[in-house]
């Protein structure tokens, strides 16, 4: 179950995923949701002006799933499926500690050609409950510093495991 509580005092959002946490984001983001797609495990929001977007996702988690090889694959099927036309590389993988965890993080670049956009992601993986969880960020400012990504990167950092 999946639930979102507005707190219009702070002006921000707190997106609620049973059996894997909550997260809390300001507003001006909202849900990026395309007719006909399966948005049990899927949720995505994007902000515009330049274009912020975040999605987390999570499956059962099996052995292998956190290998660079799998990441990278899984999160090309995963914009196949919902960004038709996104193409990324991967530059960088680390493996770092996120809430008292092992995070695995992909960096990387992607473009849509069809809409003339592209931009940098940081997907962060991890095991939590018997889940992969996905947090993924995007944005089309194309600077590792910029303030778009700190953003995203911001609110990456509100993310509450269950």
């Amino acid at each position: 179950m999946i639930s979102i509580d507005l707190d219009l005092i702070n002006k921000r959002k707190v997106t609620h995923i049973d059996f894997i946490g909550t997260v809390t984001f300001p507003s001006g983001y909202f849900a990026h949701l395309l007719r006909g797609l399966d948005y049990t495990t899927f949720i995505p929001f994007i902000r515009l002006k330049p274009q912020r977007l975040f999605f987390v996702y999570w499956q059962p988690y099996t052995e292998n799933s956190l290998t660079l090889d799998y990441l990278s694959d899984l999160r090309t099927r995963l914009i196949h499926k919902y960004y038709t036309g996104d193409l990324m590389s991967v530059k960088d993988y680390k493996i770092l500690e996120f809430n008292s965890k092992e995070a695995h993080f992909l960096y990387g670049f992607w473009e849509n050609s069809k809409i003339r956009m592209k931009g940098i992601y940081e997907l962060m993986a991890l095991k939590h409950n018997e889940f992969l969880v996905l947090f993924d960020i995007s944005t089309t400012d194309r600077g590792s510093n910029s303030e778009s990504l700190q953003e995203l990167m911001n609110i990456r950092s509100t993310f509450k495991l269950s």
